[in-house]
């Protein structure tokens, strides 16, 4: 009986890490919600005064970047549907739930290595001012974003924008 209720609450638990990382991708991705909330408009790129050499050098490195993150998330998303046909499976196979978990959690960490190497790469062309400049840009872009959170758990006007409740 307990290995039952572990099982479904293990279920339920991975059930909602789905959905809540779904909802981060809608909410998160300006492009994909449409909104950007106090963001500052426009590519980095042009906030930068980029030589005409240094702009070829980032858009090569934007690009290789772009491409990159296009496979990865079209192979978690694989992944994550893979992981509801198993959560859907009667029985589930628990085995099989935790290592597709695993294969996706692995995906996401090399996004984040691919993105610092990006940042790194990136910045390696400029110069010490504009090198500061883009990385003031960046976490002003961090700091001015969408929270992680769906919209129902949002703060209404209080602390940051897109800042979640209970935090």
């Amino acid at each position: 009986m307990k290995d039952n209720l572990k099982r479904i609450l293990f279920i339920a638990s991975v059930a909602l890490n789905a959905f809540f990382a779904a909802t981060y991708v809608t909410y998160k991705l300006p492009s994909l919600a449409g909104v950007q909330q106090g963001a500052p408009k426009g590519p980095l790129f042009l906030q930068l005064d980029l030589t005409p050499d240094q702009l070829t050098k980032f858009n090569a490195e934007r690009d290789r970047f772009h491409t990159q993150l296009q496979v990865l998330g079209q192979e978690v998303k694989t992944k994550q549907l893979e992981l509801i046909d198993l959560l859907a499976a009667k029985p589930p196979d628990q085995l099989a739930i935790e290592k597709k978990q695993e294969e996706i959690q692995r995906i996401q960490g090399t996004v984040q290595d691919r993105v610092i190497i990006h940042f790194l790469q990136a910045s390696s062309f400029l110069s010490p001012e504009q090198r500061t400049r883009f990385f003031q840009l960046i976490k002003g872009r961090i700091e001015t974003s969408i929270q992680a959170c769906p919209p129902w758990m949002r703060s209404d006007g209080q602390g940051q924008p897109g800042e979640c409740k209970n935090q």
